[in-house]
Formats: structure tokens, C-alpha cells, sequence
């Protein structure tokens, strides 16, 4: 009897720490995301012309670091809709080439949307677990 309540136990608190990590990670990830996505924002709302290779590169930057987070956040809450943020950020590419400045700024307001979205998805559950 002693045995199966430390087994049960220990299964409990392993799970209780991989919810743990998995919250963390994830609250890490998004932050650094969120605090990019400002820093974009805030700088092109001081550019009068989007179409520099200096933003190109931001949204570069952006995206290289949203697809290095991209795999470990479906891996962990089995999110299908994840790529939207990839998705868009790629448009914005295109907006910056384009010279479009009102879209460009729509997809930084929709990232920001996404990211904050996924702070309230991407709590500790363990459905993520399983």
C-alpha cells in the first residue's frame, strides 16, 4: 500500500513539474515575442517610410525567432492554429517591400492580438500533458 501512494505521488509531482515547465517556457517565449513586436512598433511609428532594409531585417529577426519558438509551442499545447503569427509575419514581409504601411501596422496590432490570445490558451493543463 505504502509503495502504490509514493508511486502515485511521485506520478503527481512529475506531472505537477511538467505543467510547471511547460508554463514557463511558454510564458517565456511569448514575452520575448510581445516585447519584439512593440520594439517594431514603437520604431515604426517613428519611421515615416517602412520600406527600409533596417525593418526588413526586424521582421527577419521576428520571424526567425517566432519559428525557433514555433515547433517547441506545438509540441507542448498541440495548437493547430499556431501558424497564424508565421503567417503573418510573412505578409508583413511583403508589406514592408511594398511600402504599405497601413497592413504593416494592421499585422503588428493582429500579432499582438495572437500572442496575447495565446496567454490565455496556453495556461497550465493538463490536457497539454496527454
Amino acid at each position: 500500500m505504502n509503495k502504490r501512494l509514493i508511486s502515485i505521488l511521485a506520478i503527481i509531482v512529475i506531472l505537477i513539474g511538467i505543467c510547471i515547465t511547460e508554463q514557463v517556457m511558454v510564458s517565456n517565449y511569448l514575452a520575448n515575442m510581445t516585447d519584439k513586436i512593440v520594439a517594431l512598433t514603437e520604431f515604426v511609428n517613428v519611421k515615416n517610410d517602412i520600406k527600409s532594409q533596417e525593418i526588413y531585417d526586424k521582421v527577419v529577426d521576428l520571424e526567425t525567432t517566432w519559428e525557433s519558438y514555433e515547433t517547441a509551442l506545438c509540441f507542448l499545447v498541440n495548437l493547430k492554429d499556431i501558424e497564424d503569427v508565421g503567417v503573418e509575419i510573412t505578409k508583413m514581409k511583403v508589406y514592408v517591400v511594398e511600402n504599405n504601411e497601413v497592413e504593416f501596422k494592421a499585422s503588428l496590432a493582429l500579432l499582438l492580438y495572437y500572442i496575447e490570445g495565446y496567454y490565455n490558451i496556453m495556461g497550465i493543463s493538463f490536457e497539454n500533458i496527454f
